[in-house]
């Protein structure tokens, strides 16, 4: 039974990203599922208290594009780049912001009158990810968050590693090169110089400063600013030389980077994200991919993928949601505990139709992993491969909305539908099991499975 609030509703939960560049409010039930966001600037030159009242005034936003009520609320998770003390509510540093030696959790917790807690945001995003995302399946997974630093996190069965100073997990800090550039961090020559969005930044000002050609200097009114993930993605999609070196050149340092995690750890899975990741994923992965398939150091056994992240800009929120749920340092995430969303039943399937809990669809459909019904958008195939026999990861992407453990899909009644090699690879990435069955045996196949689960019904040949 889902967990209720003082007024008697469902419980709800607050996770906000504190970032260098943004602050980010979720209002979010129990399952996951966000209910609304509020995105606000950080101010990042300004005193501490003006982050402070910026965070406050982005919960109190989430809110009001609600019916919801503080009531309502059970807790509120905060994850803050840096080194945190989560037992004494504080910041102990902010390399790339301003919230240095501030108390957080005794300022909302008075003003809200609601628990927070407070984590590291590489740490929760991690979290978030073994939670509901790329790593969900996982015993132990190390996730690697590129925007303006380099945050890492690790978790150990379920566990979030902490450390004995509140400082495990911060790849980013990791000297590569003794005598290189200084950190935020006060240290020198760290990951966090040669492969973050400040020291791309910095690359491709120098290229400019050289007299290097590029399209960066009409995408972005100010070249001093910053240069958000999204411009790098047009730069890279017009094939930009200076851009795509620079780029080129960073996702070799995060692929030797996840070669050393592998060869230290040996994680079950490492998950890629932050913004940098979400906007340029499609060249960066490739490249890490290849190095750390070439390793030439034998494990025992076969394993240990390198994942993009699957929940996005929403990782670290959720993981600051997991957190307040108490999940991470104390108990293990563990999905079993989730409450289930409702799943329809496939009444029947003839050819041309199908009925998902008493509505007909005269096509295709598909039922998310969060129990939504949705016709199926056979354009999007047939635009891609030229017939809507082919299932690729564009499509599992939305079916996998919800985080099914298992997928059905039901390949016609002439069972002509099947998954492109893109599409088993998407799933086998994300651990998510599938089965493909004629679409009559699909529906029973479905309506028996157990645990959150998706389908794309196939109602032709």
């Amino acid at each position: 039974m889902a967990k209720t609030s003082k007024r008697g509703e469902e419980t709800l939960y607050l996770g906000v990203d504190v970032g260098a560049t943004k602050i980010l409010a979720g209002l979010v039930q129990r399952d996951g599922n966000v209910l609304a966001r509020k995105r606000l600037t950080t101010p990042r030159k300004s005193a501490p208290e003006e982050a402070l009242e910026t965070i406050c005034l982005a919960i109190e936003g989430v809110l009001a594009k609600t019916d919801k009520r503080w009531a309502d609320i059970d807790a509120v998770g905060l994850a803050v780049p840096g080194v945190v003390e989560p037992d004494e509510g504080a910041v102990v540093v902010t390399p790339n912001m301003n919230l240095s030696g501030l108390q957080v959790v005794a300022p909302l917790e008075e003003r809200f009158e609601v628990e927070v807690a407070l984590g590291n945001d590489a740490n929760l995003g991690t979290l978030g990810e073994t939670w509901l995302g790329a790593a969900r399946s996982a015993h132990s997974a190390v996730g690697i968050f590129v925007g303006t630093g380099i945050g890492g996190g690790l978790i150990v069965g379920g566990r979030l590693v902490r450390g004995q100073r509140e400082a495990a997990g911060e790849i980013g800090h990791i000297v590569m090169q003794p005598d290189g550039l200084l950190c935020g961090c006060g240290n020198r020559g760290c990951f966090e110089t040669l492969a973050s969005r400040l020291a791309i930044e910095r690359e491709i000002r120098k290229g400019i400063a050289e007299g290097r050609e590029t399209i960066i200097t009409r995408l972005v009114d100010d070249i001093e600013g910053p240069i958000k993930g999204k411009v790098l993605k047009k730069a890279l999609k017009q094939a930009d030389e200076l851009v795509t070196e620079v780029m080129r050149e960073a996702s070799k340092i995060l692929g030797y980077a996840c070669l050393s995690v592998r060869h230290l750890i040996d994680p079950d899975v490492i998950v890629l994200g932050g913004g940098v990741i979400e906007a340029c994923g499609a060249f960066i992965m490739p490249i890490v991919q290849k190095i750390v398939a070439a390793d030439a150091l034998p494990g025992a056994r076969a394993g240990g993928r390198v994942v993009e992240s699957e929940l996005g800009d929403d990782a670290i929120l959720l993981g600051a949601v997991a957190l307040a749920m108490g999940f991470g340092a104390d108990s293990p995430v563990r999905a079993s505990e989730l409450p289930l969303p409702h799943y329809p039943k496939i009444d029947y399937a003839a050819f041309g139709e199908v009925s998902v809990g008493g509505r007909v669809f005269k096509s295709d459909v598909y039922i998310r992993g969060d129990g939504k019904a949705k016709k199926r958008n056979v354009k999007m195939a047939k635009r891609r491969y030229e017939t809507s026999h082919k299932i690729g990861p564009e499509e599992l992407e939305k079916v996998c909305k919800g985080r099914p453990e298992i997928v059905i899909i039901g390949t016609g009644h002439s069972a002509m539908a099947c998954l492109t090699t893109k599409g088993e690879k998407f799933l086998n990435e994300r651990g998510i099991r599938f089965e493909l069955w004629p679409t009559p045996q699909a529906l029973r196949a479905y309506n028996r499975a157990s645990g959150r689960k998706a389908a794309l019904i196939h109602v032709t040949c």
